[in-house]
């Protein structure tokens, strides 16, 4: 322990001699881990706001399933048969073991009115289950509830760019519209959701009504598709299965036969936008470490002029019992000083710069999200910090190694001759 603090106090003594010369050399790590730190928490801000614009659309395990055509001859049937979905269907998937919520969906885009002012916009004929599964919130007011379902109540649930349309600073709430010539009272107004995932009119344009006054607004005796929540994610290719083989049952096809039946996937999108943004991340971090390790050149090179300035200081603590060891591991912790220091540096830079900028545009203007959720925030995580403590950790070995054991190596005799 004695001889270990006796290398650690030479090592900072030689730091302290050469402490201009280190401090430029501090500076290239301090630089690399910026540099690394920011890529990194960029990478992760740009992974939150895309995950946050999806999962605004489509809670975690919901499924859109639509009819398809069928591409086998089964149950008797020819190939090439459309498969048309029913409200029956509906209640049949709900029945299922693995499946958590479901709603059936009728979709038309009709005029809106109100007083003088009007639009077009999306109309979703849908159940009470489906505000949680398409994450639908209200900003005033609430969304449709079961006994609007059940009576048949000509109610709707208003997106937000509907109501600001068709009564700008008016409450909406309370207020009746006419849907294709029928009235209907506003029960409530969506918050201004942002999303990036839509298979219709966007969220905000659409005009929410319960799906049993569906048939009363347009002529439509088949369901557009219905939407489904699984129990959990351990059962979701389970339960995709079921839905098949009922749905197949029903409608005499067979189950294995993709076509027959659209089953959009929420988990396989995640997965995909997932795979993109880590492989930015990846690329990032390369990047961020390729610049690191520029600065680890800086150190291996300062280390070793400092080598030759002290060889014959070598040859004298050689030829007085040194090992070679102690001469080693004397340069490898002066090589790690110098890029703990600079790391240390590089990290509370990366905290300021990161407190000034926080945050960049990317969907909020693209969205109309005024909230900033969908920016990019640089996010300073314990999972950056660790990586980029693994790299500087990585940089200064490899950087103070060869140093290091040239400086073990030297011929006690010939170190002591050297001018």
């Amino acid at each position: 322990m004695r001889l270990l603090r006796e290398v650690i106090l030479q090592a900072a003594t030689a730091l302290i001699t050469h402490r201009f010369r280190a401090a430029l050399t501090m500076l290239g790590i301090a630089w690399g881990i910026v540099t690394v730190v920011l890529l990194m928490a960029y990478g992760n801000g740009f992974h939150r706001a895309l995950m946050y614009g999806f999962r605004n659309a489509f809670s975690d395990g919901t499924l859109l399933v639509r009819g398809g055509q069928t591409s086998q001859q089964a149950g008797g049937e020819r190939a090439g048969r459309r498969i048309i979905l029913k409200e029956p269907d509906a209640d049949a998937i709900r029945e299922l073991g693995l499946v958590k919520l479901v709603s059936p969906e009728y979709l038309e885009s009709l005029p809106i009115v109100y007083g003088t002012r009007s639009t077009t916009a999306g109309v979703r004929g849908v159940s009470v289950e489906y505000a949680s599964m398409r994450s639908e919130t209200a900003e005033s007011g609430r969304f449709l509830n079961a006994e609007d379902i059940e009576s048949r109540r000509r109610v709707a649930f208003l997106g937000s760019e509907v109501a600001r349309k068709l009564f700008s600073n008016i409450p909406p709430v309370g207020e009746t519209i006419r849907i294709n010539g029928l009235t209907f009272e506003v029960v409530g107004v969506m918050f201004n959701k942002a999303q990036i995932s839509n298979y219709f009119y966007p969220d905000r344009s659409s005009v929410f009504i319960p799906y049993t006054v569906a048939k009363q607004v347009w002529p439509q005796d088949f369901l557009d598709d219905i939407v489904v929540e699984t129990l959990n994610p351990s059962v979701h290719d389970q339960a995709i299965k079921q839905i098949r083989e009922v749905l197949a049952s029903r409608h005499r096809f067979d189950p294995r036969d993709e076509r027959a039946l659209l089953v959009r996937d929420s988990g396989e999108v995640v997965a995909m936008l997932s795979g993109i943004t880590n492989g930015l991340q990846v690329i990032l971090v390369f990047i961020g470490t390729l610049t690191l390790m520029i600065g680890g050149v800086g150190v291996m090179n300062i280390m070793l002029v400092s080598v030759t300035e002290r060889t014959r200081e070598i040859g004298v603590r050689k030829a007085l019992g040194a090992r070679r060891r102690h001469i080693l591991t004397q340069f490898l912790f002066e090589a790690l000083a110098i890029c703990f220091m600079g790391g240390v540096a590089g990290v509370a830079l990366s905290y300021a710069i990161v407190s000034t900028v926080k945050s960049r545009p990317f969907l909020g203007q693209m969205l109309d999200d005024p909230s900033g959720r969908t920016d990019i925030q640089l996010l300073m995580s314990s999972d950056v910090l660790l990586l980029a403590t693994g790299i500087l950790t990585l940089a200064g070995i490899v950087s103070g190694f060869w140093p290091a054991v040239r400086a073990s190596r030297l011929d006690p005799i010939e170190a002591l001759r050297y001018e």
